[in-house]
């Protein structure tokens, strides 16, 4: 009954993402992949499968609303590091000879429309500077509600079954798709041996969802309803119960990295950091599950940095070391094939099955990706695209200082993820919101110009 009920959302979402535009659209895509597990596979095509399949559902919709144009790409200024990649994609599948060429070309297409692309859903859907509401401070003006405005309470209840699921230790939503007890370790006595997912596979990922949200609502919303407020607790509270030190350490960077590019920090968040710094203080007067909690939380934390060999010393999973080891094992297959990788999908579809390099782990850094089935030629074009966003949001200070810091805090935070987390899609939760912050930019700054 569950499943039927996300394949009915599935389809919803999708025929609402073909029929909206603006940021209208843009909910529709953020309800889908936040409700429904990417998992889901009704239509066996690679490009309608899973969440890929919103995305490509968003390209028809831009094509429906004659937004599929190269003016509206060339208008981008990331338009040409957005090319590179997918040329480098393609170029992966050309150069896959495991499988023929047309394979190869579909899957440089869905690799590139399932992440980077992505980045022009938050770039297309911000439309006007009122949906950024950055214009003015009058709360009494007439104002067009803002995407986070939207977006808050409808993911409402998925971040409420996260607190439920950490409670009852369970994921009706993942065992609904065949996922039956995933994250669940019966052996483990501490807070990690349960963690919250929502409706994603990976920890890590749904950690990143709630800590980009957090980070982009919390700073980005001006009008706060008591809803609305509510539901950035929960994401603080989920970030916290998915008990991913990979999510976790990058979101407290990109908080640090705001908080010091932003002198004029709001009155709001100096009060509440000074509340987590009280909360962090009177913790040893909390109830003793709660004081348990954030002592073993913060205790985790620091266990990543200690050294062991295979992961942490007191609560599982990896640690520094075993991502070194992990990296150092995915480069001597970046020696065999430098510049465009052994292919897509090359990691379990040949090296699982035969068991080569234990030390790989599953590979859980997106170096480990590239090194493996994406080579070189995919890594400079990847480092070529972040270093443009890191310049043109230092840049852009001038023009738009509060979306200017944040986008740098999203960059800081988000390449220590590619680096310590199993990054399988992530893409969906980040780059849209980060489009979406460099397009608000990019109209602040033609508005000032004029």
């Amino acid at each position: 009954m569950l499943y039927w009920l996300f394949v009915l959302i599935w389809f919803f979402c999708g025929i609402q993402i073909l029929r909206n535009n603006g940021i209208t659209r843009m909910c529709y895509f953020f309800v889908g992949i936040f409700f429904v597990p990417s998992v889901l596979k009704i239509i066996p095509q690679a490009l309608l499968m899973g969440h890929t399949f919103y995305a490509t559902t968003f390209i028809v919709s831009m094509f429906r609303f004659r937004e599929l144009k190269l003016e509206t790409f060339l208008s981008c200024p990331f338009f040409y590091s957005q090319f590179f990649i997918l040329l480098a994609s393609l170029l992966i599948g050309i150069f896959d000879f495991r499988i023929g060429v047309p394979l190869g070309l579909l899957r440089g297409i869905t690799s590139f429309v399932s992440s980077y692309f992505l980045f022009f859903v938050g770039w297309v859907s911000l439309t006007s500077a009122s949906q950024a509401d950055f214009v003015s401070n009058d709360t009494s003006a007439i104002k067009e509600q803002t995407f986070f405005e939207r977006i808050l309470p409808l993911i409402m209840p998925i971040l409420l079954f996260g607190v439920w699921s950490a409670f009852s230790r369970s994921n009706p939503i993942l065992d609904a798709v065949g996922l039956n007890g995933r994250f669940f370790y019966e052996n483990m006595d501490n807070f990690r041996s349960f963690r919250v997912t929502g409706a994603c596979v990976s920890s890590s990922v749904y950690g990143l969802a709630c800590a980009t949200l957090f980070l982009c609502s919390f700073f980005l919303t001006r009008y706060r309803t008591k809803t609305m407020i509510f539901t950035m607790i929960l994401l603080l509270v989920n970030l916290a119960l998915s008990a991913n030190r990979a999510a976790i350490i990058p979101f407290l960077i990109g908080l640090c990295t705001f908080i010091i590019l932003n002198k004029n920090i709001s009155n709001v968040a100096q009060k509440s950091i000074i509340s987590i710094l009280v909360l962090l203080l009177i913790s040893p007067l909390l109830p003793h599950f709660i004081n348990d909690f954030i002592s073993q939380l913060l205790d985790s934390v620091m266990d990543v940095f200690l050294p062991s060999g295979s992961g942490g010393t007191k609560y599982g999973g990896s640690n520094v070391d075993a991502r070194e080891m992990q990296i150092m094992a995915a480069f001597q297959y970046l020696k065999q094939k430098p510049f465009f990788g052994h292919g897509f999908a090359y990691f379990a579809e040949v090296i699982s099955h035969g068991k080569k390099h234990q030390e790989l782990l599953g590979m859980e850094s997106y170096l480990c990706i590239i090194g493996v089935e994406y080579g070189l030629i995919y890594l400079i074009t990847i480092i070529a695209f972040y270093v443009q966003c890191f310049i043109y949001f230092w840049r852009s200070r001038v023009y738009n200082k509060l979306y200017s810091d944040l986008g740098l805090s999203l960059i800081t935070m988000f390449i220590p993820f590619l680096i310590f987390a199993w990054v399988g899609g992530c893409w969906f939760f980040f780059l849209p919101l980060l489009g979406y912050v460099a397009k608000a930019i990019y109209i602040s700054k033609n508005e000032q110009i004029v």
